[in-house]
């Protein structure tokens, strides 16, 4: 069994960035969002279809484990964040009123996607490709990760500064 280290909170990042998003705009995060923005049918299928993914991800990669004992603990554990992440936005999206759930919603969904990226990383890492590969596979998924998120803040940034000047 590995050690818990921080490897195992690294999904949380965006949690955390959006909390400080929804800190920043707080007066416009208690408003009720447009029943149109909510774009909760979109919302659920594509959570529905990412939450199926990472439940046949975390099956398949416990059943390997078992049988082979390859200590898959930690790419198990982000394919399980990634599940429980997209399931529980999924559930979010029955109740969505405010911009604050929206908010929340969006962070675990991001969280579900960083998840995914870090079980690929740490299965590619335990693969034993070579550095340069592990390096370059590793800057690819996190990148592309990364700057999506990056952009989705600073779009809902804009957003949010425009409301917050017609409040």
């Amino acid at each position: 069994m590995t050690d818990f280290s921080w490897h195992y909170l690294a999904p949380a990042v965006p949690l955390v960035t959006r909390f400080l998003l929804a800190a920043s705009w707080h007066r416009v995060m208690v408003k009720n969002m447009p029943e149109p923005t909510n774009e909760r049918d979109l919302h659920r299928s594509t959570l529905l279809s990412l939450a199926g993914f990472s439940f046949t991800a975390a099956a398949g990669l416990a059943v390997l484990d078992a049988n082979l004992k390859l200590n898959l603990q930690l790419p198990i554990w982000y394919v399980l964040v990634s599940f429980v992440a997209y399931m529980t936005a999924l559930n979010l999206q029955a109740y969505k009123a405010s911009y604050l759930h929206d908010q929340l919603s969006s962070a675990l969904m991001e969280g579900g996607n960083l998840s995914l990226m870090l079980a690929l990383i740490t299965l590619l890492i335990g693969a034993g490709f070579p550095e340069w590969f592990q390096y370059m596979a590793g800057a690819l998924a996190l990148g592309s990760w990364l700057i999506d998120h990056l952009i989705r803040l600073a779009i809902e940034c804009l957003y949010f500064r425009d409301a917050n000047n017609r409040i």
